[in-house]
C-alpha cells in the first residue's frame, strides 16, 4: 500500500502522542504505596525483563525495605498471571537466596516446633496423626531424630539456639538405650518410639535398622565437643562417655559406636523400611565417617582400645564402600540401584577424605542418572521445565509406588545441598579435571534443563565456571521446592504430587525442613568460596 507524504506525517505524530502519554500513564500508575505492590518479578529479574513483562520497576538507589517488591504490578495494566510466573535461576551464585532470611526464620520456625515434644527430647516425624497410606507421623524415629538434631545444630546462628533441646535429646537417648526390647532384638536398633513416652513402638514394622546408632552418635558427638569447646564437659563424662561400662553402657556415643563397629555388616532395612541388605550404600558411608569420627572422640576422652576398634570397623568399610561404583552412578544396593538415598549418604557421610567427594566423578555421573530418573519420571518436573520453573524434584528410588510414587522434598533438598558442596568444593581447590568437566556437563544438564550457562566441558575445567554452574542449580533446585510451597506458606510436606505440584502425605515433615536448611546453610559455603575465588573480600 502506498501512503502520502502527508500520511506519514499524520501517522508519525500519532505515534509519539501514543508514546507520550503512554509514559505518562505508566509512571502514574506505577506511584503505588508500599503496601500495595503485588510481586511481579522473580528472583533475578532484571529491569529490562521486569519492564517488558508490562511492570514497573524500581532502581537500586531507591530501594528501601527488603520485603518490598523491586518489579511490580502497575495499579492499572497488566493483572497477576495465574498460575503466577516461574522463578529463574539467579545469575551470580552471590546474588538474591532462593530464600530470603525472613523465610529461612519461618520454616526454622516450622522446623523447631517438632523438636522436643513436650520437653521429652523426642523429635515428631510430623505433626499428623493421618497422612493417607502412612497412617500416622506422630512418633519419634530414630534416624529421622538423629538428623534432625544435627541439623539443628550445624544450622544454628550460635549454640544457645539448641543448648536446650539437646540436652533434652541427650537424656532421651540414654533413656531408649535403657528400655527392655519388646521384639527379643537390641535396642538400638528399633526404628520408632512413642511420643512422649519414649516406649517401643509395639507394632509390626521393618526391623532392624541398623543405621539408627551411628547417626545419634555423630550427632552427640557434634554436640559433646561444642560442650568440651565451651568448658562444660560434666554432661560428656556424666552422660555421654564415662568412662565405666557400669554407668550407661560407658556413655550414649560409646554405647552406639560398639554396635556399629560390631554389626556394621549385618541384616537391616532400608531407608525407606521397605526392602533388607546387609550391604546399603546409606548405612555403611554414614557408619563410616561415625567409625572415623568415634576413633578420633575416643582418643580424645583417652580410651585407645576404642579408638583401635573402631579406626579398625572403618578401615575395613573403606575396602567395601566403593565397589557401590559401578562406573555409571554409586548404587545403593543390588536389589534397590537407583535410589536418592545415595545422594542424602554423600552428604551425611561426606569426611573430605577423598572418597566421594561432592565434586568428584562418580558423584556427577550419579547426579545425572537419578536427575534423568526423575525428570522422566513425573509430569510435574516436565510442567515446570516448560513453564521454565528451574530446578528439579527428586523422588525417592526407580519404581517407587507409595501413595502413587511422587517427588520428595527431603531428597530433593539433599541434592541442592550436594550441589552447593560441590560448588565450595571445586571454587576452593581451584581446578577442575577433565573428566570431572564431561561428567559435570552431563549432570547439570540433566538437572538445570531451564537455563545454563556454560555449554561446554572446556568451559567447565575453569573452576570458577564450574563452581558458578553448580551454585546456580542448587539455587534452581530450590527454587523449584519454592514454587511449589509458597502459597502455603512454606510449610514443608513429604511429598509433591508428581502431576499437580499438590502438598501429599504428611504435612511439616521434620526431615523435610532439615535437609532445605541444611541446603541453604551450604549455599552460605558456596558463597564465600565463589567471592574468594574472585578476590571480592580481598
Amino acid at each position: 500500500m502506498n501512503m502520502t507524504a502527508s500520511s506519514r506525517i499524520v501517522l508519525v505524530l500519532a505515534s509519539l502522542v501514543l508514546l507520550l502519554v503512554t509514559r505518562a500513564y505508566g509512571d502514574q500508575n506505577c506511584s503505588l504505596p508500599d503496601s500495595s505492590k503485588q510481586d511481579c518479578g522473580f528472583v533475578g529479574i532484571t529491569q529490562q525483563q521486569c519492564q517488558g513483562k508490562g511492570c514497573c520497576w524500581t532502581p537500586e538507589e531507591k530501594r528501601v525495605a527488603q520485603d518490598v517488591p523491586w518489579c511490580y504490578y502497575p495499579a492499572a495494566g497488566p493483572s497477576p498471571p495465574s498460575p503466577p510466573s516461574p522463578p529463574s535461576p539467579p545469575l551470580p551464585p552471590s546474588g538474591s537466596p532462593p530464600f530470603n532470611d525472613q523465610e529461612v526464620a519461618q520454616m526454622r520456625a516450622f522446623f523447631k516446633a517438632n523438636i522436643d515434644i513436650q520437653g521429652s527430647g523426642g523429635v515428631v516425624a510430623a505433626p499428623d496423626y493421618n497422612t493417607g497410606p502412612g497412617g500416622s507421623y506422630y512418633y519419634h524415629w530414630a534416624r529421622d531424630g538423629a538428623l534432625s538434631m544435627h541439623a539443628l545444630q550445624i544450622t544454628a546462628d550460635s549454640s544457645d539456639d539448641y543448648m536446650a533441646q539437646m540436652n533434652h535429646y541427650v537424656r532421651w537417648v540414654v533413656a531408649r538405650h535403657a528400655e527392655a526390647d519388646p521384639h527379643n532384638m537390641d535396642v538400638r536398633v528399633e526404628p520408632k518410639y512413642e511420643l512422649p513416652s519414649g516406649d517401643v513402638f509395639a507394632g509390626s514394622w521393618c526391623r532392624p535398622q541398623n543405621d539408627g546408632p551411628g547417626l545419634r552418635a555423630l550427632t552427640l558427638m557434634y554436640f559433646a565437643n561444642t560442650l568440651i569447646a565451651k568448658g562444660n564437659a560434666s554432661l560428656v563424662s556424666q552422660l555421654l562417655w564415662t568412662g565405666s561400662s557400669s554407668a550407661y553402657q560407658g556413655g550414649a556415643i560409646k554405647f552406639d559406636l560398639d554396635w556399629v563397629a560390631a554389626n556394621w555388616q549385618s541384616n537391616t532395612c532400608d531407608l525407606w523400611e521397605e526392602v533388607q541388605s546387609q550391604d546399603f550404600f546409606w548405612n555403611h558411608y554414614t557408619m563410616r565417617k561415625a567409625l572415623f569420627t568415634g576413633a578420633n572422640f575416643a582418643a580424645a576422652m583417652n580410651d585407645t582400645a576404642s579408638a583401635a576398634t573402631y579406626l579398625a570397623a572403618a578401615q575395613a568399610i573403606n575396602a567395601t564402600i566403593t565397589q557401590h561404583d559401578n562406573g555409571q552412578f554409586v548404587y545403593e544396593s543390588q536389589n534397590r540401584p537407583k535410589d536418592a538415598a545415595v545422594i542424602c549418604a554423600f552428604n551425611n557421610g561426606l569426611m573430605n577424605d577423598g572418597i566421594f567427594q561432592p565434586a568428584s566423578t562418580p558423584v556427577a555421573n550419579t547426579i545425572s542418572t537419578l536427575s534423568s530418573l526423575f525428570h522422566d519420571s513425573y509430569n510435574l518436573n516436565q510442567a515446570d521445565d516448560a513453564a521454565g520453573v528451574p530446578g528439579i524434584l527428586y523422588g525417592r528410588y526407580e519404581g517407587d509406588s507409595y501413595d502413587n510414587g511422587n517427588p520428595w522434598v527431603l531428597t530433593t533438598g539433599c541434592l541442592a545441598e550436594l550441589l552447593y558442596r560441590a560448588s565450595a568444593q571445586v571454587l576452593t581447590r581451584g581446578a577442575v579435571l577433565a573428566e570431572e568437566a564431561v561428567a559435570w556437563l552431563g549432570a547439570l544438564q540433566s538437572t538445570n534443563r531451564v537455563q545454563l550457562e556454560a555449554q561446554t566441558a572446556e568451559e567447565l575445567q575453569d573452576p570458577r565456571v564450574l563452581g558458578r554452574a553448580l551454585a546456580q542449580s542448587g539455587d534452581g533446585v530450590l527454587l523449584r521446592i519454592r514454587y511449589h510451597t509458597q502459597s502455603i506458606g512454606f510449610h514443608m510436606p513429604e511429598q509433591l504430587d508428581k502431576n499437580t505440584g499438590a502438598n501429599l502425605s504428611a504435612y511439616d515433615l521434620t526431615w523435610s525442613y532439615a535437609t532445605v536448611l541444611k541446603a541453604m546453610k551450604a549455599r552460605e559455603d558456596a558463597i564465600a568460596a565463589y567471592r574468594a575465588a574472585l578476590f571480592l573480600d580481598a
